[in-house]
């Protein structure tokens, strides 16, 4: 290990260090000083309690075409959550996309020479801890929109999350899952080839590099102030965990029952590699309740 490594995982150890004992003395009420809504200290900021819920994004309920050219259309999308976490630090990756949409030739070389998935841990400052949602609970996805627990958090910035997988996996689906924090289902077709498949992960693929544990940092939190009640979704992305996954080399199922991507393949690495993209998960806040947005 170079000594540029060991001394970029040493400041963030001590960077998620500092903004879990924020979190913990959030959750233990230790704010609760100063937490007045006329106060003017702003460096304390005020309590907040914020509904939580998770969707999927649209593209992958529908069928959707993944970067290698598969026709995807899930029939499973089973997914074992721990905790989030709320920070003001800029996301991991904060490029802004060329005007009309369409990513320039230099920035699409510069996303292949710095790939989402593994932007040095040194790029992402989480900086002050702005709230969090402690636990954990399995979804299915394709199910829609889904509640979580609610949040303890502080008024403040917030621009970046952290997202964690639930290990062990626990809630409604905990057996489903079978240990595996998750599974996802579906048929992939391109030309005429087609494959019904599974793709699972346990925990020990999803082990961020630099801090090894279970969750993808530097996640885009949309920029917003928190100030009051409201409600925080986090949109999950199967489209993204699946982008770089190429089905051919998959059994063919004989049965119509799926068919597993065998460890160390190709599928499987492509799999777990979306798992861990910050890009697959995002946050946003909105004031009010959840049954005012429905």
């Amino acid at each position: 290990m170079t000594s540029t490594t060991a001394q970029t995982r040493s400041r963030r150890r001590a960077a998620l260090a500092a903004a879990g004992r924020l979190a913990a003395a959030l959750a233990a009420g230790a704010l609760a000083a100063g937490c007045g809504a006329g106060g003017d200290d702003a460096t304390s900021g005020k309590r907040l309690t914020l509904a939580t819920q998770i969707a999927p994004d649209a593209a992958s309920v529908a069928p959707f075409t993944n970067a290698l050219g598969w026709t995807i259309t899930l029939s499973k999308a089973h997914l074992a959550i721990g905790s989030l976490h709320y920070f003001e630090g800029a996301p991991f990756t904060a490029r802004r996309p060329s005007p009309g949409g369409a990513p320039s030739l230099l920035e699409r070389l510069a996303r292949w020479a710095v790939p989402e998935a593994h932007a040095h841990p040194g790029h992402y400052q989480a900086g002050e801890a702005r709230g969090q949602m402690t636990q954990p609970t399995s979804v299915d996805l394709l199910q829609g929109t889904t509640a979580l627990a609610d949040a303890d958090a502080v008024s403040g910035v917030v621009r970046s999350a952290r997202f964690t997988f639930g290990a062990p996996p626990s809630g409604p689906l905990a057996a489903a899952l079978d240990g595996h924090v998750v599974a996802v289902e579906g048929r992939a077709e391109k030309g005429e080839l087609a494959r019904v498949f599974r793709a699972r992960a346990l925990v020990a693929d999803v082990l961020d590099d630099a801090t090894g544990e279970p969750s993808v940092e530097g996640c885009v939190f949309e920029e917003v102030f928190l100030d009051g009640p409201g409600v925080v979704t986090l949109v999950v992305k199967p489209t993204v965990w699946l982008d770089q996954v190429d089905f051919e080399a998959v059994a063919a199922s004989e049965d119509g029952a799926p068919v597993d991507l065998e460890p160390e393949s190709q599928a499987q690495r492509g799999f777990t590699r979306g798992l861990k993209k910050g890009t697959a998960y995002a946050l946003s806040f909105a004031p009010g309740s959840p049954e005012e947005k429905e």
